[in-house]
């Protein structure tokens, strides 16, 4: 099966992890001593994905200097604006199949199983969807108000996008006619053209110094 290239978007500027993203990018924050970007460009190329793009804007001379003479990561610098006008900088009407991830996410998604969900779907876009988990104790209630259950963080009948985008040819061509990346995932929606990848292995998003902490206990699990 054929693979194809991805783009890494990182350029946010990574408020909710200040200070330690006031002189660095959120993608080159350590989890356990290494930058987050790594762990994704090494997790790419271990699946034989040979083209990567870092989609930069935030210190994004910071990133250009990480991967200096790393010739199979390229950074462009897209700005600071919606993923959907960096997309289109980097992405011409008549790209190529392409992968799309977030430059704050760790996940061990199988990418062969993904595109070929992706393209068994017929859809013009997947997106890798992780089942929602509650922050908090659950409890189910009868008519007096008592507990009847309780379950403590549970899965909920809920899915959250993860990002491991996969966008066709014809998804491609479509960026140009919206303004936001939400937009454009909306219609997708609408015409029944975007397909769910279930993934429930390995997944954290690193947007704050909780989620750091948990994605290092998670990475130290997952070595153990």
């Amino acid at each position: 099966m054929s693979i194809p290239g991805a783009i890494i978007l990182c350029g946010g500027e990574g408020i909710r992890l200040r200070p330690l993203t006031a002189d660095i990018p959120k993608p080159l924050v350590p989890v356990r001593g290494k930058p987050i970007v790594d762990f994704i460009v090494d997790f790419l190329r271990n699946q034989s994905v040979a083209d990567i793009t870092i989609a930069g804007g935030y210190l994004v001379d910071k990133l250009e200097q990480h991967f200096k003479g790393i010739e199979y990561v390229n950074v462009v610098d897209t700005g600071n604006g919606d993923i959907i006008t960096r997309l289109k900088q980097l992405l011409g009407t008549n790209a190529d199949e392409t992968l799309v991830l977030y430059g704050d996410t760790l996940s061990d998604v199988n990418l062969l199983a993904l595109l070929d969900a992706h393209r068994h779907s017929g859809c013009e876009a997947t997106v890798t969807v992780w089942p929602l988990k509650s922050s908090f104790g659950v409890f189910d209630l009868d008519i007096q108000s008592n507990v009847v259950k309780y379950q403590e963080k549970p899965e909920l009948d809920k899915w959250i996008n993860i990002g491991y985008f996969v966008l066709s040819r014809s998804a491609i061509k479509n960026l140009n006619s919206f303004l936001t990346f939400e937009e454009f995932l909306l219609d997708l929606t609408s015409r029944n053209q975007l397909h769910a990848f279930q993934h429930r292995g390995l997944h954290v998003t690193v947007n704050s110094r909780a989620e750091l902490e948990e994605a290092e206990n998670l990475l130290e699990l997952a070595t153990q």
